[in-house]
């Protein structure tokens, strides 16, 4: 999956539902850009298994996804770094800080703060000491989300070669 980042868009906004190995995940699409993307806690997700693999396969190959532009330039930084985590692998919030010269704090802040989860894969940043959290919450559905994304695909159900 390739990300083109989009530096505005309007008109009238269109609500998309994504079908994800964890969940329901909510689009707001506005001209072909998804402007914000939430999981929907509230939706049944027993019926995963078979659904999404039409989305696993998809991404072995390369398409483009228009988002909009947000955030300060270190959110950037960060959120572009996460899509460069190969899919199936983590990193601790400290290595990744490492890597772009900033702290295990401030990485974390940028996870919490993507506009995009899943489609930037911040589930992939873990702690040093175990999960770490997601979407700002340490406990509940949403790090059993990111458990189920990270069971995922450790289990793909698709060869990536």
């Amino acid at each position: 999956m390739m990300i083109q980042w989009v530096e505005s868009c309007s008109g009238i906004s269109e609500f998309k539902t994504l079908i994800t190995p964890a969940g329901y995940l909510q689009l707001i699409i506005r001209q072909d850009v998804i402007c914000q993307a939430e999981w929907d806690l509230k939706s049944d997700k027993t019926q995963f298994i078979d659904e999404y693999q039409p989305l696993i396969q998809r991404l072995n190959t390369i398409f483009v996804v228009k988002l909009l532009k947000q955030g300060t330039p270190f959110r950037q930084l960060v959120w572009s770094r996460l899509c460069n985590i190969p899919y199936g692998t983590t990193i601790s919030y400290s290595a990744l800080a490492a890597k772009i010269g900033s702290s295990a704090r401030a990485v974390g802040n940028a996870c919490r703060d993507n506009p995009y989860p899943f489609l930037i894969p911040c589930h992939r940043v873990v702690s040093v000491s175990g999960l770490g959290g997601y979407c700002g919450q340490t406990s509940g559905e949403l790090i059993l989300i990111k458990t189920k994304l990270l069971m995922a695909e450790a289990n793909s159900i698709y060869d990536q070669s």
